[in-house]
């Protein structure tokens, strides 16, 4: 198989995990070549029009069998409704695959999704997203079609699993906390982003409350006394290692399995992980086990103090193997391995949906999670 990517960056050093999946692939003889073209980069350069021209000449040039759209959600771009049914006209058929990985807005509520992205999907074989549920019933009335469910991951060229040595380990903080205040002081009611953020808000203030100066507390906009300013991206396994416990961001959308890459950050890094619970994300991680999902800030307080209080050797046992879960089969190469396992399923089945979903944990019954997990 040969792949066009079409990576959402100005450069490949953007998503390098993604590049490094496709050099994996390839060595692993799993696609025979590929071109990973960043159409940020491009389109700064010759513009969207001659970005769509250039990807049907290449497409009819070197025949690739997948042109894949990643992360193609960004508003006031061009639609792209002509290039791929151009791309769908050639003679060699390829598979033309999509993907959304925001928490764009599950009902009416803006952030809606952008244009390009629904364009996208209506006329791509297969979107993958990150959030299902109201997410991607709202994607099917507005024409997508074959959506699967592909969770967020680690990137494993700029982050790995770690491991707590008890022994050896200098924790800064009890509860570190990493994610930026982006309230908005206007209030907007139709917003979901600014409802969401207002719930990061109150749960920062009650980590701040609760733990003070104990509390390591990165990102921008903060003004309170456990402030500690923003972080370099690729820092934050370092950062979250600090301290005893992560606390996990208020999550944005509560969509069917959501969770930023963030929460796979976290875990890798071996510190025990607390989150607000999203439904059927306990399918892909397991409770108490790979993290701990609670159902609001009261919860999410009593847990800290809880693990704060437990057996240490126990606890960080588990969370040292939670990191290596994470390596082991939450990393980007493992969601690119899955997309292309995905669309050589469905050029096999007739162009039809035959999914086999390597990520959920081994004690579901991935009969029935079909349902949720594809649309």
């Amino acid at each position: 198989m040969k792949v066009l990517f079409l990576s959402q960056g100005k450069l490949i050093s953007d998503h390098p995990g993604w590049n490094d999946s496709l050099i994996i692939l390839k060595r692993e003889k799993v696609i025979s070549e590929f071109l990973n073209i960043p159409y940020y980069g491009y389109v700064e350069k010759f513009g969207w029009d001659l970005f769509y021209t250039k990807i049907v000449s290449l497409c009819s040039e070197f025949k690739y069998d997948l042109v894949y759209f990643h992360y193609f959600h960004k508003n006031g771009v061009p639609s792209p409704k002509a290039c791929i049914q151009a791309l769908k006209a050639q003679s060699h058929n390829p598979v033309v695959i999509t993907s959304s990985g925001d928490p764009w807005s599950d009902n009416w509520m803006r952030n809606d999704f952008p244009e390009n992205i629904k364009e996208a999907s209506r006329y791509a074989d297969i979107t993958f997203s990150t959030q299902m549920g109201r997410a991607a019933d709202k994607m099917k009335r507005w024409g997508a079609q074959n959506i699967v469910y592909t969770p967020n991951s680690m990137c494993q060229v700029r982050f790995e699993p770690g491991k707590i040595n008890l022994h050896r380990h200098n924790f800064e903080h009890d509860i570190v906390f990493v994610g930026s205040n982006n309230t908005n002081r206007f209030f907007n009611p139709i917003s979901q982003s600014w409802y969401g953020n207002k719930k990061r808000q109150y749960l920062v203030g009650q980590l701040n409350k609760r733990f003070g100066k104990k509390l390591g507390l990165y990102g921008n906009r903060w003004d309170n006394s456990s402030s500690l300013g923003p972080i370099p991206f690729n820092t934050q396994q370092q950062v979250f290692r600090k301290g005893r416990i992560v606390v996990g961001a208020n999550p944005i959308s509560t969509s069917d399995y959501y969770s930023s890459n963030r929460l796979f950050f976290e875990v890798s890094s071996a510190v025990p992980t607390v989150e607000l619970s999203v439904p059927r994300l306990d399918k892909i991680l397991r409770n108490g086990d790979h993290c701990y999902f609670v159902a609001d800030v009261d919860e999410l307080i009593f847990k800290c103090e809880e693990l704060l209080n437990s057996d240490p050797e126990l606890l960080y046992k588990k969370s040292n193997a939670a990191a290596k879960y994470i390596g082991d089969r939450h990393t980007q190469y493992h969601r690119m391995k899955f997309k292309i396992d995905t669309v050589k399923r469905f050029v096999k089945n007739g162009n039809k949906l035959d999914v086999k979903f390597p990520f959920f944990l081994n004690e579901i019954d991935l009969s029935d999670e079909y349902n949720f997990a594809t649309r």
